[in-house]
């Protein structure tokens, strides 16, 4: 289990506390501005906090770099475009479990392979990853992060690029993984069909956390994001 504990960030979050069961999704929404992608780095171990952030007993601080990255994958908002293939980007995901300058060995291919197949990448694993559409850069940016055999994935709205079909489907593909997912979402009718729990940030503070169930019997994304809720054949969609 994962655990925030009075997240804070002088000036951009204040007193954040939830928990992440192992294999739940987790989705963390707000509006611009709330805060999520600071808690996503604080998780990540990426900038000073105040308050504790544990795995278990452990705190995420007194786990060793490399250790964090076979426990984590992260996959920021920003993403760069190396000048490298998609087959050498997903490799890199290899990096916390293999020496420095070694040879793949069969894990590490079947790893590669594997998170390739499983993001719909391998025929394009030989494109440059410029080439890519802002869609194809997310798939292989994800088949990155699966390669490293993590059990928690933290993704800082990884469909953003996306038109929403293929938004749609790529949530799906996250949800079939089996791992413990925390994603920052900005889609508020994919973020509620998918998620176990849900995390509302409003100005760096903490306006809900809680299961979908519990949230959806209240108007509080309704009130948050000015939206209304419409149910249309048992599914829950929110617009303007």
């Amino acid at each position: 289990m994962l655990k925030c504990n009075n997240i804070n960030v002088k000036n951009i979050l204040c007193d954040v506390s939830f928990e992440v069961k192992r294999g739940s999704f987790t989705s963390i929404i707000g509006k611009n501005g709330s805060g999520k992608t600071t808690l996503a780095n604080c998780i990540a171990s990426q900038r000073k906090y105040g308050g504790s952030i544990s795995l278990g007993n452990t705190s995420m601080l007194d786990i060793s770099p490399c250790d964090r990255a076979r426990i984590m994958a992260y996959l920021p908002q920003s993403l760069p475009s190396p000048n490298i293939s998609v087959y050498d980007l997903v490799t890199l995901g290899r990096s916390p479990h293999t020496s420095l300058g070694a040879k793949l060995n069969k894990s590490d291919i079947e790893s590669i392979d594997n998170a390739l197949a499983v993001t719909g990448m391998t025929m394009l694993s030989n494109r440059m990853v410029p080439s890519l559409s802002g869609g194809e850069k997310q798939r292989a940016f994800l088949a990155m992060t699966l390669a490293q055999n993590t059990d928690i994935l933290l993704l800082d709205e990884p469909t953003a690029h996306m038109d929403m079909h293929v938004a749609a489907e790529f949530t799906e593909l996250l949800n079939r993984l089996g791992k413990t997912l925390i994603v920052i979402m900005h889609d508020l009718s994919l973020a509620i069909k998918y998620a176990d729990n849900v995390l509302i940030l409003d100005s760096g503070k903490q306006i809900f956390f809680g299961s979908k169930k519990d949230l959806l019997v209240t108007d509080t994304i309704e009130k948050n994001f000015n939206v209304r809720k419409i149910e249309n054949d048992g599914e829950i969609i929110f617009t303007v």
